[in-house]
């Protein structure tokens, strides 16, 4: 990362850790994480790769399964000192350029949580994105693949369960935040991990075609989009890759086939490349 992508850098994670700071104050307070900062992004934030997009961090991102802060070699990211506020966090340079450090470096550390990305060549979203010809592990012949969130701030309880979620993914300061991280990270393909975030998009300007089901797994489907302002392909998934039974439950399909059989490496990696099929046709000019 050269100096001035860097100095951009530092002033997304001063703009986000200044929203946690006024989250503070609001009724959101209580879902904050202590000692937590921004999550921006995870991986090399090298222009022209892909960028996957989910909603906000998981809070096994920064607690452990003993409900602890996770703090030195199994810290995932930068965690404050105790006593040191927002304010002064983001007004610390060597701080911020640590933070990216875990940013930049988190796919390549043991403590990435693989049990929601998915392990190299394993399942999960890894699984998924190695089927399109993508991967977050710099694997030998992928395309590069970094994460995102809309949100970018973690919460105590998984965004799906707080009443606010509409209200906060839609906000003012996610949808300007996002486009201007997108302008940042530059990426060649934005993949939309959840039709909830194809709706949310959609009304703030980017257009989808109609939805197209995957003909081996009926029960997924998929769309394309276009961000105009940016010249950005979109790729919408209706399921989630990276969560059991792909966000559909435990039921069948059309053809009577077990939903739970959509989230084996094996039917993730055939999903994946049926959608790059379609999508490459749709848009030639990506690569991988």
């Amino acid at each position: 990362m050269d100096g001035s992508m860097f100095d951009q850098a530092k002033r997304l994670v001063a703009r986000a850790a200044d929203y946690q700071k006024e989250l503070e104050s609001s009724p959101l307070a209580s879902q904050l994480i202590d000692s937590s900062t921004p999550v921006v992004w995870l991986g090399n934030a090298a222009p022209g790769g892909w960028l996957t997009v989910a909603t906000n961090p998981s809070p096994k991102e920064f607690i452990g399964r003993d409900q602890q802060l996770l703090s030195g070699r199994k810290a995932r990211f930068y965690i404050r000192e105790q006593g040191v506020s927002m304010e002064e966090y983001k007004k610390d340079d060597r701080k911020l350029a640590e933070t990216i450090r875990f940013y930049e470096t988190y796919f390549l550390r043991d403590s990435a949580y693989r049990s929601w990305f998915g392990r190299p060549g394993g399942a999960k979203l890894e699984g998924f994105l190695n089927g399109m010809g993508g991967s977050f592990y710099s694997l030998d012949g992928y395309q590069s693949v970094i994460h995102s969130d809309l949100f970018p701030i973690a919460t105590k309880t998984h965004m799906g369960r707080i009443k606010q979620k509409k209200e906060l993914l839609g906000s003012a300061f996610s949808m300007a935040f996002f486009e201007d991280k997108l302008k940042f990270l530059n990426p060649n393909l934005i993949i939309l991990l959840g039709r909830e975030h194809c709706q949310l998009l959609e009304r703030h300007g980017i257009q989808f075609s109609d939805p197209v089901r995957i003909e081996r797994y009926p029960g997924a489907a998929w769309q394309t989009g276009f961000h105009s302002n940016l010249g950005i392909p979109v790729l919408g998934l209706h399921f989630k890759p990276s969560e059991q039974f792909l966000g559909l439950g435990g039921g069948m399909d059309r053809d009577h086939q077990s939903h739970g059989k959509y989230g084996t490496k094996q039917a993730l990696n055939e999903i994946g490349s049926e959608v790059w099929e379609n999508l490459s046709a749709v848009f030639p000019a990506l690569h991988r």
